[in-house]
């Protein structure tokens, strides 16, 4: 089926990276023209700028690692919203593999996640249907064009690009849950699933809140659990940021690094 415009108008209500946008009319792009050298190159230095005036930094001074791993985890915190919003809310997902998306081709852009005319949407009627559907179309699909694209003209490390969609994805579950509590036991039980997928699986995971020191790991769905990255997002590279509560490499729990990491 074709994007209702219902769905659309649900998800965009709750705003931020659930916002699902009409293309018609705006300067959107083909999702493949957004990733292409040139172009994100030139949204790495608009988001360098703007973590520049919220650090009071020169923007030479933004490590483009550090730049280019925050403009991942906007453009990946998109596509989990939507995906994971449109499964738990409509019980339908959008094909969001490359060929179907559009975007805004600068940072801040009008459309910040657009659907090409035609896409198709899968009829998902349970949690297990809808973690398929995202592996499929978004672990296996734009996601892994979005990181390869990233670690290509950014050099960020593909663990950092993985861990941070691992985070993204669990943000998006907790920003759902709480936004609207009668869905929230649907989006854990669909991220959790896919945080199992090979393609994603080593980016984090879910630990006993019994087995790490207190303020270490990010909240879940339950409070005796805790999620820890499988990689630095670099952000505490930034003035006054320091490390954030599900990174691997805080100093306190530094045992349960592995190697590689």
């Amino acid at each position: 089926m074709n994007a209702p415009q219902d769905v659309m108008d649900d998800l965009s209500a709750l705003g931020g990276f659930f916002t699902l946008t009409d293309a018609t009319g705006s300067d959107a792009v083909p999702w493949h023209d957004l990733l292409a050298d040139e172009p994100l190159a030139t949204r790495l230095d608009q988001v360098r700028r703007a973590l520049a005036e919220g650090t009071g930094q020169d923007p030479a001074d933004v490590e483009v690692r550090v730049a280019m791993s925050a403009l991942q985890v906007g453009l990946a915190s998109r596509l989990w919203s939507v995906g994971l919003g449109a499964a738990v809310l409509h019980g339908a997902v959008p094909d969001l593999r490359s060929r179907h998306l559009l975007g805004s081709p600068g940072h801040g852009g009008v459309a910040p996640l657009a659907l090409a005319e035609g896409t198709p949407w899968c009829p998902v009627p349970g949690p297990r249907e809808a973690a398929a559907e995202l592996v499929r179309s978004v672990v296996d699909g734009s996601l892994t064009d979005l990181d390869a694209a990233c670690s290509r003209v950014g050099r960020v490390p593909p663990r950092v690009l993985l861990s941070n969609a691992a985070s993204s994805l669990v943000g998006a579950a907790r920003v759902l849950g709480t936004a609207r509590p009668g869905a929230a036991a649907t989006a854990w039980a669909v991220a959790r699933l896919v945080l199992t997928a090979p393609g994603l699986a080593a980016g984090g995971a879910t630990r006993s809140r019994a087995d790490l020191p207190s303020g270490v790991g990010g909240p879940m769905e339950r409070a005796d659990e805790a999620f820890l990255r499988g990689g630095c997002c670099l952000f505490d590279r930034m003035p006054g940021h320091g490390l954030c509560p599900d990174c691997v490499r805080a100093p306190t729990h530094a045992h349960l690094v592995t190697p590689g990491h």
